[in-house]
């Protein structure tokens, strides 16, 4: 068999911090200068190695970790050849393939593009042989030409490569040699000669269970992987020509749930691994990019990231792969920081070889997924005369008011006239004369262009390797006045500095502008667009309510939407640099040391203005002019400093023993800095815009910072490939924790077993690969606030004597609790990786089972404290899941046709809460009687609502039904839970939960003769959404001055025309109680991508080119979901509760998502 010897030595990647925009690009065209004379000088590699009788089979080791080169060859023919000694100093690589192999009898083929030498046994040729020339085209099973194949006559030195249009030609002295044709990816094929042209065709090779992947602190083979972990390449990542590098995740790995929470350009998505497991803690995964672990992402209690988001102003072109952990085995070598899991990114490095340029440019345009349905003008005229009139008659019925009553007769019987009572008269006139019907959405919605261009060069040689790349994204946004630009490079470049020390330097920096004016939220424009009724005076148009522009009488006092999008400024600019240094040395043979100093450094400066113009009424505009314009300042400043140790020992003994052994000490230092200056008492001029026109200026500033000191160990151990085992511990203290629990452990185990590897299992041939995993992991999450643990100081005021004079001053805000600690998640897990058909079928399936406990929960203090509740660890919630993920080959050969599967199950419930508590009512900021609860035994953050039955008829009134308040016939029926007879709060029953019970995705993949076709199809089902926005634009008894969700054209009007049953009358005074009517399905379905791509290698053959593919995609283009009281199911943009303790997001305004087209192409030469 052959054996295929390949590094392990491979490091961590990532750069230094410089905090200039100058000091960046004189360091970049500094690098491209070095890497330009390495490019020049590759054609002349030499080496020094030494040998004294080492057998062929250990200087071949030898030699791979000096020349970088991957060596396949017979493990036998190694094994019986003569021992090596040789003592070369600077000398180049084929003299010294000369003499260690020719001399050997072996033959050898350099392969420089896939980095491969192969050996095989040396045919000496008759002397007397004549030369004939052979010729041939290699191609894949498609038809589609192979670059870089070695085509050797068997036995013999000589190759040749294919070129660009996958042709050779070779001479040779026996007419019935054999050629073997090898590239990696491809299985190596053998061809006898014909005395004809030759065409070959390669099938390619399955190589997913020698893959080497990322884990944490190391990498490791697949087929040994004793823990669940999910990946995706830099193919699938490169092919989409994605913006963002958490796009790249949606719909893609079982068990994490990416949501898109925006539909703002530039914006982070919100990752979920397995489930929330915590109540007031962060829920994002840790991110480690080339095994720097960054600060974790922590949303505000509005869902957004202020401080940004640790994957923002990261190029997705210049990713490798990204792996996942997502089990507490994999994941408890990150300790108290594992809990949610951790998400690997590995960038990418130059490979030895000429020097290779990459061009990738896309153009794109995006418009609106859909708009939210809502009444257009003459169905807001019908409803606002409906209620008008109902009014009218029930204030002053006993007047004679009937609802017939012209303008006149309504003038006799009130006295004045008022808009509460009196119709416009105009709305019943032919053509609406001196009214405009506006689309408020149609005015602020727009197609975005966007465009995004990389360049970038790669190579090396022995000594040093490099990647350097250079991006730029500009991105218009769907809503008007909002954009995204990113300027970002990569330097990353490694050097041999002798056989045993390497070091390495990444350089990440960039700088991003995004706007948005103030889109979404509440009381913003994209709400305010909603509620703004569809009718306007035309003398004002889009304009109403704005500079010299009156107010439509009829319509609430809001500011015109699209004025104040074309005139507010809200600017976020912000430079960021990720950096690391690092230096590996081979102490001995196997013992590995490593150090590493990285620094994330990160600052935003933020912008925001509003022009007295599109504020208040024009009265008020008129008088008061600047005062009303206001604008702030805000700068966020982020540090992270981390120092990190290992020592990697790892061996084979007595031929089937594998011990891998860690070592590693780390050292996190996390700063943050912030402060806000806003304007007082508006603005001396009407032009500037920036705070030294101000009459006034209020600020603050605030400050924090944590440390962490951590020390780790894991131990992997390997049986003839076959029985698997690993173990981790990891001891984190922390400045968080408070002080009598400076210190956690965190152990973990997990155990495999080859079952397709056993002697059972040799002879059947549907299983071609099973392997059972177990798994026990103990992680943790430590964002528990920075000042939680002790008791802090706060401002207040106190009246003295009779006068009440204030006087201010500071006193403690809270208890401390020296007891405080991390959140604790307990996992464990089983799993069965299987594959049928030699693997033209492979997956996974997963189940979990994760405890967290200790969570963060205020429980009642000491009287004697002065405080009623504390913080302190109380409460847990269990998740339990399942996950399966598989790919079929359907079909291969010329028309490919692949299928990925990736489905997931979770469900959470509440354990304890601390106390004896058995429910907890969760506070809500916008409803006066709260919606959602803890409660033990039901999913997280459950919906409490009353719930909707129907429509109340005059039968309901004469049997007595329950009824809130005045309710009369026509209004909606609740359903009296309690049974007492009154609709009230006690009446509040759970209904749904805000996490799904199943995520889903598939992608179905094609190709055909340089076609490729991907078809990406993600969802969810069995979540609910409790929406603030759907209350705000739908609820029961709304003012006929805003307008309503278009399901109102189906509400009861009458007894006789009682609608679908769904919405009550319009012109409900009863007022309104949290119900189901606001509850809606969180389902959906998208076509989250079709890519299209074709290969233009087909149809040119230019000289140094060696791909060209151009493509066409569809981002989001269809799709259904069930969401009506907003835009986006997955939307998260407002506080729902107030109380940081109990943090829950959710929509209250949020845009649409885009749906984008984009044309690109990549080439490289």
């Amino acid at each position: 068999m052959y054996k295929i010897f390949t590094s392990i030595d491979g490091g961590d990647r990532s750069c230094i911090a410089f905090k200039l925009l100058r000091t960046m690009k004189i360091t970049i065209i500094l690098l491209i200068t070095v890497i330009v004379q390495v490019s020049a000088s590759s054609s002349a590699q030499t080496i020094s190695i030494k040998a004294n009788n080492t057998p062929l089979k250990e200087f071949v080791v030898q030699l791979q970790k000096v020349t970088g080169y991957n060596f396949i060859s017979n493990s036998e023919l190694l094994k019986n050849s003569k021992p090596i000694t040789i003592a070369v100093k600077n000398a180049s690589v084929e003299s010294v393939f000369e003499q260690c192999f020719t001399d050997n009898g072996l033959a050898y083929v350099i392969n420089d593009s896939e980095k491969t030498v192969v050996l095989s046994k040396l045919v000496r040729q008759p002397v007397n042989s004549t030369v004939q020339q052979v010729t041939g085209t290699v191609v894949d099973e498609s038809g589609a030409p192979i670059v870089g194949v070695a085509v050797t006559v068997k036995g013999t030195k000589t190759v040749v490569v294919t070129n660009n249009a996958g042709t050779f030609a070779l001479n040779v002295t026996d007419p019935e040699a054999t050629l073997v044709f090898s590239i990696m990816g491809f299985e190596t094929k053998e061809v006898k000669l014909t005395g004809q042209p030759l065409k070959v065709t390669m099938k390619e090779s399955d190589t997913r269970l020698n893959e080497i992947v990322v884990v944490g602190y190391g990498a490791q083979k697949r087929s040994e992987l004793t823990t669940p972990q999910s990946s995706i390449s830099a193919k699938a990542i490169e092919e989409r020509g994605l913006t963002r590098v958490d796009q790249a995740l949606v719909g893609q790995l079982a068990g994490v749930n990416v949501k898109q929470t925006t539909g703002l350009p530039g914006k982070g998505f919100s990752i979920q691994v397995r489930g929330g497991g915590s109540i007031s803690a962060n829920t994002e995964p840790l991110y480690v990019i080339d095994g720097f672990p960054l600060g974790q992402s922590t949303a505000d209690l509005s869902g957004n990231f202020p401080g940004g988001n640790a994957l923002d102003n990261i190029n997705p072109d210049d990713i490798e792969s990204i792996d996942v952990l997502k089990d507490a085995a994999a994941a408890a070598i990150y300790g108290s920081r594992g809990s949610n899991g951790v998400v690997l990114i590995t960038t990418k490095k130059g490979q030895v070889g000429k020097a290779k340029i990459q061009f990738s440019s896309s153009v794109s345009a995006s418009d609106i997924t859909r708009k939210v349905d809502m009444l257009n003008g003459e169905e807001w005229i019908e409803r606002a005369t409906e209620m008008i009139n109902t009014n009218y008659v029930n204030a002053y019925g006993s007047r004679g008011a009937k609802i017939t009553d012209t303008d006149a007769q309504r003038l006799a019987i009130i006295g004045a006239r008022n808009f509460s009572h009196f119709l416009d008269p105009r709305w019943s006139m032919p053509g609406r004369p001196g009214l405009k019907f506006i689309d408020w959405q149609d005015e602020i919605f727009t197609t975005g262009i966007g465009q995004n261009h990389q360049v970038s060069a790669s190579g090396g040689t022995n000594n040093v390797n490099y990647f350097i790349s250079v991006n730029n994204i500009n991105q218009q946004g769907i809503v008007i006045n909002t954009s995204s630009k990113l300027y970002s490079a990569r330097a990353n470049v490694e050097a041999n500095l002798n056989q045993k020390l390497k070091v390495g330097l990444n350089l990440s920096p960039s700088y991003s502008i995004n706007q948005d004016p103030g889109y979404e939220g509440k009381d913003v424009v994209f709400h305010n667009a909603l509620s703004m009724p569809p009718v306007v005076e035309d003398t004002a148009g889009v304009y109403t309510n704005s500079f010299k522009n009156v107010p439509y009488n009829y319509a609430p006092a809001f500011n015109s939407p699209v004025a104040r999008a074309e005139n507010q400024m809200g600017q976020t600019k912000r430079f960021r640099t990720i950096a690391s240094v690092y230096g590996i040395y081979t102490i001995a043979k196997g013992l590995i040391f490593k150090t590493s100093v990285n620094v994330d450094n990160s600052q935003s400066n933020i912008m925001r203005y509003t022009p007295y113009t599109v504020t208040n009424l024009l009265s008020v505009r008129n008088s008061q002019t600047t005062v009303n314009t206001s604008g702030a300042f805000l700068t966020n400043n982020y540090q992270s400093f981390v120092n990190e140790n290992t020592l990697n020992y790892s061996t084979r003994f007595k031929k089937d023993h594998s011990v891998n052994v860690l070592l590693g000490q780390s050292y996190n230092n996390f700063s943050s800095d912030a402060s806000t200056m806003s304007s007082v008492g508006g603005y001396t001029h009407q032009t500037i815009r920036t705070l030294s026109a101000a009459a006034g200026v209020r600020g603050n500033t605030t400050g924090a910072r944590n440390l962490l000191l951590s020390y780790f160990s894991r131990a992997q151990y390997s049986y003839k490939g076959k029985y698997l085992l690993s173990a981790s511990i990891r001891t984190d203290g922390s400045s968080r924790f408070g002080a009598n629990n400076k210190y956690g452990w965190f152990p973990a185990g997990s155990l495999g077993w080859r079952i397709v590897d056993e002697e059972f299992m040799k002879k059947q041939r549907v299983v071609s690969e099973l392997k059972l995993r177990a798994t026990y992991g103990v992680t943790g999450n430590n964002s528990i606030g920075d000042f939680g643990a002790i008791s802090t100081l706060g401002s207040y005021g106190y009246g003295f004597g009779a006068t009440q004079a204030l006087s201010i001053g500071q006193a403690p805000n809270r208890v401390a609790n020296p007891d405080l600690r991390w959140e604790k998640s307990t996992t464990t897990g089983i799993g069965l990786d299987f594959g049928f058909l030699k693997n033209r079928i492979t997956g996974s399936f997963d189940y979990y089972n994760r405890l967290t406990s200790d969570l963060l929960l205020n429980v009642p203090a000491l009287a004697t404290t002065g405080f009623t509740v504390y913080l302190s660890n109380a409460g847990s919630v269990r998740n339990k899941g399942l996950e399966l993920e598989f790919t079929t080959q359907n079909m291969v050969g010329k028309f490919k046709w692949s299928t990925s599967f990736q489905g997931s199950h979770n469900a959470n419930k509440v354990v304890s809460l601390g106390n004896g508590q058995s429910q907890l009512i969760l506070p809500s900021l916008y409803t006066t009687v709260p919606n959602s609860i803890l409660r033990v035994g039901q999913p997280l953050n459950s919906i409490y609502v009353v719930k909707n039955i129907g429509i109340l008829t005059q039968e309901d009134i004469d049997n007595k039904v329950a009824r809130y308040g005045t309710q009369t016939v026509g209004d909606a029926k609740y359903e009296d839970f309690d049974g007492n007879g009154v609709i009230d709060a006690n009446d509040r029953q759970i209904v749904g939960h805000p996490n799904p019970d199943f995520t889903w995705g598939i992608t179905n993949t094609f190709s055909y003769k340089g076609f490729d076709l991907r078809v990406l199809v993600q969802g969810q089902n069995g979540g609910s959404i409790f929406s603030v926005l759907g209350r705000a634009i739908s609820q029961t008894g709304l003012s006929h001055i805003y307008n309503m969700t278009g399901d109102y054209r189906n509400r009861w009007r009458s007894p006789s025309d009682p609608g679908d049953g769904v919405r009550g009358k319009a012109f409900s005074n009863f007022g309104n109680i949290v119900n189901t009517d606001w509850v809606y399905s969180s389902d959906y379905f998208r076509v989250r991508n079709i890519t299209l791509g074709y290969n233009l290698k087909q149809i040119m053959n230019f000289k140094g080119l060696s791909s060209a593919r151009v493509f066409f995609s569809a981002e989001n283009y269809f799709g259904k979901d069930k969401y009506y009281g907003g835009a986006n199911p997955e939307s998260a943009n407002t506080d729902l509760s107030g109380n940081g303790n109990y943090p829950q997001s959710g929509d209250y305004g949020g845009l649409p998502l885009p749906k984008t087209l984009t044309f690109g192409l990549n080439v490289s030469f």
